[in-house]
């Protein structure tokens, strides 16, 4: 009903009611008059057969037909009498009058003076009993009441029927609905005339105002409207009409306002078409101060790092020759202080970058773990010179084939694990990769990668102007730490440039959280990660004082399948491999993490020692970055390794400590730099002909004096045209050339260098350039280059560079390889796994000088002599036992076993005898019997090399079997 128009709404409140009135009050007098017709037939009806039944009395007595005829057709005279029937006691029709009947003698007649009655189809039929009630005496007759009684149990002589017509009823019938039916229209039709009336006089008013405002709103304001339909709509009238009066006068003025819009209009776009022009004049010159400003830091850039070149390298030569401690001091001073110049240079180079839109991302494949890695490595020295604990953590769900930037993700991990390393005194710092989110079907993956610190933390007020250009959270900070304050605004839009996010949680005097995200796609058809499940099911003990650092490598083992005991002690320590060797599962290897203030303890030197020589138990030591000073604990573990602790490193030093497997001797291949051009040349058997090219003395003098601690001989030129003569004269395999040079520049002189390559011979020339501001790489290429080099260089990146175009090695390198550090050990026996079992005590001076009839001087110098020999009979075995030549296998062990007879030493004593025993039986366990006897051989040589033995013999008063 909310949307019916006025006029179906008046329509319905004025029908509604009268209708259904009208419709209850005719169906009402309708129903009330049929009922008083069809109650008059049915009184008439009962009246006549009661009067019929009285008449009758005498008649059906005497069965005087003729007298119950005369009675019947006096009765039909009657209106609705059809018929008359008679019955006599028997209940047989004695006499019927009228048409005949269609009524069938009933199954019951009625009994006691009652009337009954029933109705079929257009009649209704009354029958009455008839008594001899009238016809008795006077006796009979009840004088008082007036009435009479027939006598009880006086029984009926007969019956009389009276058949009534309902033609006129029906006709009544009929008429009375007719006359309420038109009745009812006659009330429904005047209803809906005043009801028309009504709503036409109430809308029609209505639909006058709608027209009305529907004109206005098409603009005709002179419309007025006059309904005189009465005292309120008067009142609309006037307020319409008052309405339509304000808006023609609101238009007129606004049509003025608008007209002198336009004429100021008019004048401000004459104005701007100036501006305009002053604008496109400004704009040409921004772009020119633009381009100067790129020149400028181009220029500058080389101007600084030209120097600063030459003061780097020549400081790394004056370091690696014979100083006094202050002048190496002075020296490092000088190389620190420059790093931290050209680390400015390169943050304001980058962000110039950024700020001109020319910083270009790569999309390759790498590798998070190894990038990760690089950075901790790379940085672990800063943190051990302030006795931090720098801890990874990269969980197993991440995965580590991704596509993206490499270096400018290094770069932002870098510039924010050094910012945590610079801000932080104590504690630890700790860098988390952990899986955010995954998307399988567009095989994207979201990264968190979160640096925490311990250190000074930052107000609320310091968070909001971070990540500023040029600020720090402090400005004290820039004195006593450094740096340009480029760092985090640098890495944050590196951050969104890879379509992620940054940010930081601090809090002041509690350390900080700095995190950012890296939405990347998966890389598609890399190399599975080779398995590690050599290590599988092996167990390893393992002390750590760092508590995060311990995590860590717990993580990365227990991820390898091997068993994890953690200790806190030395002492634990010690006491957990002696009950595992007790109950023969002994470890595999024993991991023992240490800080620099433990570097010279003597209670670790004697744990390594005890686990070492006492227990047979490989040790693994992990240490932060050692000075020249600090090795005195490295040269007694079988194995050593830095700290923070990569997988890679990881993983093949326990393959060689647990299992012998030495996976490191690998032949390595640098990677060539991206863009470079294939190298021209493949082999080249001799020495490289090199010629360095720089405008600058020292920058010159310094590749040459490089190059030549290489052992390359090399020739320099201080100008493209002497470059190019020389070219001219003689062939070169490599070319290392200065950009920008007075006369001929780097490009023009590689042009014309150029133009002498044929089929047979061409030159790789490299750049050394200090302008880092555009796209160097791809543009360089395209003018000839093969490759770049960005000032300062050294050695390393020279010999790479050469080893990329020219094939060649030096031939340190040759020799060396890629061997790490922890290969230059003592390398005199080979490594072997750790005792498994509890074993015999290797040495009891006690019972020496007991088989030497109590003498020390002659038990020192049985044991000496068995010492002396136990190399050369090792030796023997194994050559004799590979020829098969088992006669000579036995009588060296003889004579061994005949030595260990007179000197204390159990587990050699019993391993020959045992051995000589199954040579002799040629027993199957002969093998496992040699390996036995060889290593017993081996830890009482190693526990002779590092035992002061010769006193323990000389103060043999406190001894216990070792």
């Amino acid at each position: 009903m909310r949307r019916w128009g006025i006029r179906k709404k008046v329509l319905v409140v004025t029908l509604v009611p009268t209708l259904v009135t009208t419709l209850l009050l005719g169906l009402f007098f309708t129903w009330s008059w049929v009922q008083n017709i069809n109650q008059l037939l049915d009184d008439r009806g009962e009246s006549l057969s009661r009067q019929l039944s009285a008449a009758a009395e005498y008649g059906m007595f005497t069965s005087n037909r003729s007298l119950l005829s005369s009675l019947s057709n006096a009765l039909l005279e009657e209106r609705d009498v059809r018929s008359i029937t008679f019955y006599d006691a028997r209940k047989e029709r004695l006499l019927h009058t009228g048409p005949a009947s269609t009524m069938e003698t009933p199954d019951q007649f009625p009994g006691n003076s009652s009337v009954s009655r029933w109705t079929t189809s257009g009649k209704t039929v009354f029958m009455s009993p008839v008594y001899l009630q009238d016809l008795m005496l006077d006796n009979l007759l009840d004088l008082e009441s007036g009435t009479t009684t027939a006598p009880d149990r006086v029984e009926p002589i007969g019956w009389a029927a009276v058949e009534m017509s309902h033609v006129r009823t029906e006709k009544e019938t009929w008429k009375a609905l007719f006359i309420s039916l038109l009745v009812i229209v006659a009330g429904v039709l005047l209803s809906l005339t005043i009801a028309l009336r009504l709503s036409r006089s109430f809308t029609h008013p209505v639909f006058e105002l709608n027209n009305a405002v529907a004109r206005l709103k098409e603009g005709h304001l002179d419309t007025r409207v006059y309904t005189g339909a009465g005292p309120e709509f008067e009142q609309l009238e006037s307020g319409l009409n008052a309405m339509a009066g304000e808006l023609s006068k609101a238009q007129a003025e606004m049509q003025q306002n608008i007209d002198q819009a336009t004429e100021d209009l008019r004048e401000t776009l004459e104005t701007i078409e100036i501006q305009n022009i002053e604008l496109d004049f400004a704009r040409k010159d921004a772009l020119e101060a633009s381009r100067i400003k790129s020149e400028f830091l181009a220029n500058m850039s080389h101007e600084i790092r030209t120097p600063l070149n030459g003061i780097i390298g020549f400081t790394e030569l004056l370091l690696k020759s014979p100083l006094q401690k202050q002048q190496a001091e002075h020296l490092n001073t000088i190389r620190k202080s420059s790093e931290i110049l050209l680390t400015i240079i390169n943050d304001i180079l980058d962000f110039s970058k950024i700020e001109a839109g020319k910083l270009i991302l790569d999309r390759v494949p790498f590798h998070l773990r190894e990038i990760v890695e690089e950075v901790m490595v790379m940085l672990a020295p800063a943190a051990h010179g302030k006795n931090l604990d720098l801890v990874h953590l990269v969980y197993a769900d991440v995965p580590d084939n991704m596509m993206g930037d490499p270096l400018r993700v290094k770069q932002v991990i870098t510039n924010l694990v050094n910012n945590a390393i610079k801000f932080t005194q104590t504690g630890e710092v700790v860098l988390r990769a952990s899986l955010e989110e995954e998307d399988p079907e567009s095989n994207q993956v979201t990264l968190r990668i979160s640096i925490s610190d311990s250190g000074v933390g930052l107000s609320r007020a310091q968070q909001q102007s971070l990540f500023n250009a040029f600020s720090q959270a402090d400005a004290s900070t820039a004195r006593q730490y450094g740096g340009t304050g480029l760092g985090l605004v640098i890495s944050k839009r590196l951050v969104e440039e890879m379509g992620g996010d940054i940010g930081l949680e601090s809090e002041l005097g509690k350390g900080s959280t700095f995190w950012f995200t890296l939405t990347t796609e998966l890389a598609a058809g890399t190399e599975a990660p080779l398995p590690h499940d050599a290590l599988r099911g092996e167990r390893v003990v393992y002390l750590e004082q760092q508590k995060t650092t311990g995590l860590a490598v717990e993580h990365i083992l227990r991820d390898w399948g091997i068993e994890v005991t953690r200790v806190n002690s030395p002492a634990e320590l010690i006491e957990q491999v002696a009950d595992a060797q007790q109950n023969q599962s002994g470890y595999a290897l024993a991991i023992v993490g240490i800080t620099r203030h433990l570097l010279h303890s003597s209670q670790y030197r004697e744990l390594i020692r005890g686990l070492e020589v006492d227990r047979d138990c490989r040790t693994l030591l992990l240490t932060p970055t050692l000075e020249s000073h600090d090795t005195t604990l490295t040269g007694m573990a079988s194995g050593h390794m830095i700290k923070p602790i990569c997988r890679g490193p990881l993983y093949d030093e326990l393959l060689m400590l647990v299992h012998g497997i030495d996976t490191r001797n690998r032949q390595h291949v640098p990677e060539r730099k991206t863009g470079a051009l294939p190298p021209p040349r493949s082999t080249t058997p001799n020495l490289p002909r090199v010629m360095a090219v720089d405008d600058n003395e020292a920058n010159l003098k310094l590749v040459l004096t490089l190059l030549k601690d290489c052992g390359i001989p090399a020739e320099g030129a201080a100008s493209g045209f002497e470059a190019l003569s020389k070219a001219r004269s003689q062939d070169f395999d490599a070319i290392f050339m200065d950009l920008q040079m007075p006369g001929m520049d780097g490009v023009e002189t590689t042009a014309r260098l150029r133009g002498l390559d044929n089929n047979h011979h061409r030159t790789a020339i490299i750049a050394l350039t200090a302008h880092a501001l555009a796209d160097e790489q791809e543009r360089l290429m395209q003018q000839g280059f093969d490759g770049y080099l960005v000032k300062p260089v050294n050695s390393s990146q020279l010999v790479e560079t050469l080893t990329d175009f020219t094939g060649y090695q030096p031939p340190e390198q040759q020799e060396t390889g890629s061997r790490s550090i922890a290969e230059f050990r003592d390398t005199r026996r080979p490594l072997r796994p750790s005792t498994r079992r509890r074993q015999k005590p290797i040495v009891d001076v006690e019972e020496s000088i007991r088989l030497a009839a109590g003498k020390p001087d002659l038990a020192e110098e049985l044991f000496s002599m068995l010492l002396e020999q136990l190399r050369p009979d090792q030796e023997t075995i194994r050559a004799r036992w590979a020829a098969e030549d088992y006669e000579a296998v036995l009588e060296c062990v003889h004579k061994l076993h005949g030595a260990t007879r007179y000197c204390g030493v159990p587990e050699l004593r019993d391993a020959s005898e045992q051995f000589e025993t199954a040579l002799k039986r040629r027993s199957a366990d002969m093998e496992s019997l040699r390996q036995n006897l060889l290593a017993a051989m081996e830890r009482l040589d190693i526990w002779g090399d590092q035992t002061d033995w010769q006193a323990m013999f000389r103060n043999s008063d406190q001894l216990n079997p070792v």
